[in-house]
């Protein structure tokens, strides 16, 4: 089989190849090409013969992926795959994995990071103390007592939680699956999202992007959050209905650590500028994911998921209907 890699894997070139090497290798042909597609029409040219495409966040329409007739299976080393067109690749009979849980631990951490940044002022302290001035205005607050409602309670959401009772805090928690055993287990009280809501001073989202939970928090919804509490967002932009959150930050009613955005890299003139300043935010440039750690594992998985393909046992696949 031909693999193509459409763009930088974001891992060393060295890591890449003996990977390649260890779990693909002869007969089969391995293809890197790091820059990324300049067009569709440029990817539908680099996957004219390829069986394999792997890829990470570059956009693979429809039309890609019926003109590539070989195409037969799509890698995607990320765990989100919204940039793939996947109800035409089902139709197509290609194969889509991913690489689910990866990050686990790196997003769980930044949660937190951002969290003691704004309950500390640390980007503010920093910067005064640069400047001369005192700590006068830097009254911080602890995570210690404080209630953390998670939104999503997967992996990553109870990852979050065991970090939350290091701190000595409460913990509750909204699913839509069921997951009585694992909440016993991490003293993590299940609870609707309304009440999550209305009784969290922060609330941390770990939810993947579906029609179900799209725009999942808007108006109503952060009209419930305490005033002054926290929303955490490393899940992804429209979870969030930017204009709502916008307003709330306005208004002084929350505060926010944000990670993802509808439009990535944030343009300049984005509403969420415009309504954040260091009191109020941490903006971060999507890097939950990126840790050296993180994305070793990830490329890692990629290419196990392409192997697994070959030899007839594909896994990790988000297109399931494609194997019956």
């Amino acid at each position: 089989m031909k693999i193509v890699a459409l763009e930088d894997l974001q891992v060393e070139d060295e890591v890449v190849r003996k990977l390649a090497s260890e779990l693909i290798g002869p007969p089969h042909e391995f293809t890197y090409v790091k820059e990324r597609p300049i067009s569709q029409d440029d990817l539908a040219a680099r996957l004219a013969d390829a069986d394999v495409a792997l890829g990470v966040n570059y956009p693979i329409s429809r039309k890609v992926i019926f003109d590539s007739k070989e195409l037969k299976m799509i890698s995607i080393s990320f765990t989100g795959y919204d940039h793939v067109d996947i109800k035409a690749a089902t139709e197509r009979g290609v194969v889509v994995s991913n690489v689910p849980h990866y990050a686990t631990h790196s997003v769980s951490e930044l949660v937190f990071g951002m969290l003691i940044a704004l309950l500390r002022n640390l980007i503010k302290a920093d910067h005064v103390t640069r400047t001369g001035w005192t700590r006068e205005g830097l009254l911080g607050t602890e995570l210690y007592g404080k209630t953390i409602g998670i939104v999503g309670f997967g992996d990553i959401g109870q990852a979050v939680a065991r970090i939350a009772n290091s701190f000595g805090m409460k913990v509750l928690a909204y699913d839509v699956a069921p997951r009585e055993e694992v909440a016993k287990k991490l003293n993590v009280t299940l609870t609707s999202l309304k009440d999550l809501l209305r009784l969290s001073d922060i609330v941390t989202l770990h939810v993947p992007l579906l029609d179900t939970t799209r725009g999942l928090i808007g108006e109503r919804e952060i009209e419930l959050m305490k005033p002054g509490s926290i929303l955490i967002n490393t899940a992804r932009g429209p979870v969030v209905v930017k204009e709502a959150l916008c307003k709330a930050l306005e208004s002084g009613k929350i505060r926010v650590g944000i990670d993802v955005y509808d439009v990535e890299p944030l343009p300049l003139d984005d509403l969420i500028l415009k309504a954040t300043k260091i009191e109020n935010a941490v903006l971060t440039p999507h890097i939950g994911f990126y840790t050296r750690e993180a994305l070793q594992v990830r490329t890692r998985i990629a290419f196990e998921n392409i192997r697994s393909f070959i030899e007839g046992r594909p896994r990790n696949v988000v297109n399931p209907e494609v194997l019956r």
